[in-house]
């Protein structure tokens, strides 16, 4: 899936090329006012991930070759990561004016899930080359104050199960299934809690997924005890990890991510006796 989405409040005149194949994307800016040229390329697209383009006076790298551009591609995710700020903090840090940003969902076997938006430039200045269909979208960049960000839709989510409880939770802790109220205990003769990770689409908007592309590699962070596996390798959507208390009683939290947005899926809970 790959849609390509223009901002109705833009009256920029920039000229853009896009080029779009296998995971590679390369993009060109001529710019009018203020006059600039530039040109980067993202050479490995990462699922579950987020890259802008912004106007950044300077040098890229692209496949260990230096050049000069106007504008550079920023790897929201890593940066995100390193500094500890919001996406929107980092633009402002790294570049004067985002151009474009790409988004990524799950990318394995056939499936790509690719959205780009493109907040400084029109459709009729814009040349799009691709390997597969797209789709031409509008959006209004007023609307993103209180409207979804792509990314809460195109990356997937993260169940536990314990025991026969099934719990939902979001990236803020916020409960969206199952009782949160119950205290995890551990079974008799066991030092150990297990919990069982199930993959949903998007903000658990269906059910599981159980393909045998769903093999995300899933880090695990808890605030109490000792964890055997800190990053879960899933298998068709599923996996498993104990929790080993040593003692401790009370609220804790269990956080699941990826290796570059480590928490995507908060869960608070209680340890009981």
């Amino acid at each position: 899936m790959l849609k390509i989405y223009f901002n109705e409040k833009s009256d920029s005149q920039h000229k853009l090329k896009i080029n779009i194949k296998d995971l590679c994307v390369t993009t060109e800016v001529m710019a009018i006012y203020p006059a600039g040229y530039g040109k980067d390329t993202i050479e490995t697209l990462r699922p579950y991930n987020s890259y802008t383009l912004v106007s950044s006076t300077g040098k890229v790298k692209n496949y260990r070759k230096m050049s000069k551009s106007d504008f550079k591609f920023l790897d929201l995710n890593r940066l995100g990561v390193s500094v500890k700020l919001d996406f929107a903090e980092l633009l402002q840090l790294y570049g004067t004016a985002d151009v474009l940003q790409l988004d990524t969902g799950i990318i394995g076997g056939s499936e790509r899930d690719i959205v780009i938006r493109i907040f400084e430039g029109k459709r009729e200045n814009t040349e799009i080359i691709a390997d597969e269909e797209y789709e031409i979208l509008t959006f209004n960049s007023d609307d993103l104050v209180t409207g979804d960000h792509p990314r809460m839709h195109l990356w997937d989510s993260y169940a536990l199960k314990v025991g026969d409880r099934l719990l939902m939770a979001n990236r803020k802790g916020m409960p969206l299934n199952g009782d949160f109220t119950v205290p995890v205990t551990m079974e008799s003769g066991k030092d150990y809690v297990e919990f069982e990770i199930i993959k949903y689409k998007g903000a658990f908007e269906d059910t599981g997924l159980s393909r045998s592309i769903d093999d995300d590699d899933v880090t695990v962070e808890s605030t109490c005890g000792v964890i055997n596996n800190r990053r879960v390798q899933l298998e068709n959507g599923k996996g498993s990890f104990r929790l080993y208390p040593m003692g401790h009683t009370g609220i804790f939290k269990i956080k699941l991510g990826r290796k570059w947005y480590e928490v995507w899926n908060e869960y608070n809970l209680m340890m009981g006796d």
